[in-house]
């Protein structure tokens, strides 16, 4: 079937990221502009030095970066210990930066999304960011997404005002006037009532024309946005946290947000959104300090943020974790003297029942964990597994294991230690490499080893694509003999077609044999049995971005039911060093995910005017519980935590059986209403 080659010597030692040199060195048809002319967003970490200094340092390549404009001036004059960056670069610059040995202080690098030229705009220029006055009791509402209907009726205080203040477009064309990104395009609230204005005909907005104008759908230069369908994510979920009847006259709810492009969004993995997730969130903290009460102080946030993903750590220390902490946490960068109280939710996650988490407890008496990884036929896109290794040393990673994978079908498996430099490949019977496994520390405070396993498409629809066997791919972790008996994690990334989207991805997943998926009525279990020893857990499952330590993270329970949706993701999150970054045993708090298991979802707003549509996941619940705390944020004197703590034994929702902390939290919070109601 295929031939295996062992490549464990210098080429896996001088590499920062194994998986940004992997996408890189793919076949030509993976980059539709050109190996070499493509543009992708970055992060970087640069360590003790500015922006500044490391844009004079890579001036060779100066044809080959770009530094979005929402880096003002002033951020980049700050020179920190190590501060993450996003940017936008090309393949000769980003393999530069790849090297351990780079002469620029990048001690990371995080390869994001393929951007098309025809989004970027290289004269962008920072905008003037003056000051808004609101009245006193304003709470801003912050959101990041996808596809958010900025003109639908419940952002609106009038048929042509709208509520939202600033407004991020980035899967949008630049516009040929003056810019003020450097990625799509931004909205001020004028622009926005302007649009509004003249898309209004005999009283009624006409939506489309609306949003051509806007730039978010124009089919014509082959811009697309979920906003034309029936169902968007990011005006359901939009809604949810922030949506208000026109009739209400609500003007102390401004708007600000982020939309992400479509063609990010639909890598489900969350590796092509983290750059700019990191634009976005540094964009919001800029946007939210503009605005003042009467009163003179900043007004509070409510931020509302539910996406997902299995990769990281899942310890709070991990790049997704940290990127909150970083903008929102206690020692949170650019606060000033005057600290704004922001407050963040986040969806626990969906993944409790979807066989992509498993567990090496290194207890005794030692055996090897076998693991049967089912990667389905006809995926169109790659597939990856993170094994998260215990804490160590820089200077000291001891060698916990070695770690062998076999192909389906037989064949030659590939196998390496883990140990710096370590790294083994496939390759088909032409040469072509079609999976690689490959170790590599992750410094900072995430302190640990981390094996990575990147598995090419199984299906494609160009001719000479090299592709992966479809089949059950056996990972063997055999541990060493004088290796800490410490729990090794074991993640399948999430990589699946969400509805409304083509990627072609199909979601591969843990399939050993003795892993009980259902009870006796063939109902799915959704809590490990306390029998098993299988592997392949449901505890743990806490999506990767919820980790951290500053956010409300929000489970889903089925109102009808009076229990815990099955889908929602648990904790306990594994142990960490620093102090701190451990202290999560699940979500925070609960709230209606599903009005029943036969009735799935939450109404919420469609992508048009006075359209009403359901939605299911933690998704839905996260922002529920977000539209509650702008109504608490302003007078709750302690952290955003501990009022979903005091919210849930306020408002407790009563559950059929106490599902435990590790599903629910401090409990199911029951939210009567919603602001349009």
């Amino acid at each position: 079937m295929a031939d295996c080659t062992e490549q464990s010597g210098s080429d896996g030692s001088q590499v920062l990221d194994h998986v940004t040199d992997y996408r890189l060195t793919r076949q030509p048809h993976f980059y539709p502009e050109g190996q070499k002319k493509t543009w992708w967003s970055v992060l970087i970490e640069l360590e003790g030095v500015s922006i500044n200094e490391f844009a004079e340092a890579v001036s060779l390549y100066a044809e080959d970066l770009l530094i979005p404009v929402v880096y003002d001036a002033a951020d980049r004059k700050v020179e920190r210990p190590r501060q993450p960056v996003a940017i936008f670069a090309r393949s000769p610059l980003i393999s530069v930066l790849n090297q351990k040995d780079n002469p620029f202080h990048v001690a990371s690098i995080h390869l994001g999304a393929a951007i098309p030229e025809k989004y970027l705009d290289g004269g962008a220029v920072s905008p003037e960011t003056r000051e808004i006055v609101v009245p006193d009791g304003t709470v801003v509402q912050a959101m990041v997404d996808d596809s958010i209907a900025i003109g639908h009726d419940l952002f609106r205080t009038e048929e042509s005002k709208s509520r939202v203040e600033h407004a991020w477009l980035m899967g949008t064309l630049p516009t040929k006037q003056a810019s003020h990104s450097s990625l799509g395009r931004i909205l001020a609230r004028e622009e926005t009532d302007h649009l509004l204005k003249s898309s209004i005909f005999g009283g009624y907005l006409d939506e489309d024309l609306f949003y051509r104008k806007s730039g978010q759908v124009d089919p014509g230069k082959q811009v697309i946005s979920n906003v034309a369908l029936r169902r968007s994510h990011g005006t359901h979920v939009g809604a949810l946290a922030a949506g208000y009847a026109m009739t209400d006259q609500c003007h102390t709810r401004p708007i600000i947000c982020v939309a992400l492009p479509i063609f990010v969004v639909e890598d489900t993995t969350g590796s092509d959104s983290l750059p700019l997730l990191y634009m976005a969130f540094h964009d919001l903290v800029k946007q939210a300090r503009r605005f003042r009460t009467k009163s003179g102080s900043l007004a509070p946030v409510v931020i509302s943020f539910s996406y997902g993903n299995t990769a990281g750590p899942h310890d709070g220390t991990g790049q997704f974790a940290l990127l909150f902490e970083y903008y929102l946490g206690e020692a949170a960068h650019g606060c000033g003297r005057e600290r704004q109280k922001i407050w963040l939710t986040l969806p626990a996650g969906n993944s409790n029942l979807l066989r992509m988490h498993a567990v090496d407890t290194g207890e005794k008496p030692r055996k090897d964990t076998r693991l049967d990884l089912t990667v389905l036929p006809d995926d169109r896109t790659v597939s990856q597994v993170q094994i998260w290794l215990p804490n160590s040393l820089p200077d000291h990673q001891p060698d916990f294991a070695r770690i062998s994978v076999t192909p389906p079908f037989g064949g030659r498996k590939i196998s390496i230690r883990t140990q710096p430099g370590q790294q083994a490949s496939l390759f088909n019977s032409v040469g072509q490499e079609i999976a690689r496994l490959a170790y590599q520390f992750e410094g900072g405070l995430t302190s640990r080893g981390l094996v990575t396993l990147s598995l090419n498409p199984t299906g494609s629809l160009v001719a000479d694509c090299a592709l992966a066997s479809a089949g059950i791919w056996k990972i063997r972790i055999r541990r060493n003999k004088d290796a800490p008996a410490e729990p090794f994690h074991i993640w399948v990334r999430r990589d699946e077609t969400l509805p409304g989207f083509q990627t072609g991805a199909r979601q591969a997943f843990f399939s050993n044999p003795d892993y009980r998926r259902f009870d006796c009525f063939g109902a799915p279990l959704p809590v490990d049995p306390p029998d098993s020893d299988c592997p392949v857990r449901r505890a743990g499952t806490l999506s990767g971005f919820a980790c951290g330590v500053s956010p409300v993270v929000v489970g889903a329970y089925t109102l009808k039911n009076a229990e815990m949706s099955p889908y929602s993701s648990a904790g306990p999150i594994p142990e960490n060093w620093f102090e701190g970054f451990a202290d999560r045993v699940g979500p925070d708090v609960s709230a209606e995910g599903d009005t029943s298991v036969v009735l799935r979802g939450v109404y919420s707003a469609g992508s048009r005017c006075g359209s009403w549509v359901r939605m299911s996941g933690t998704s839905v619940a996260s922002p529920r519980l977000a539209w509650l705390a702008a109504d608490a944020i302003g007078e709750y004197g302690g952290s955003a935590r501990s009022w979903s703590h005091f919210i849930a034994a306020q408002r407790s929702f009563p559950f059929r059986e106490n599902p435990g902390e590790t599903r629910t939290g401090a409990g199911g919070v029951k939210i009567d209403r919603f602001g349009w109601d």
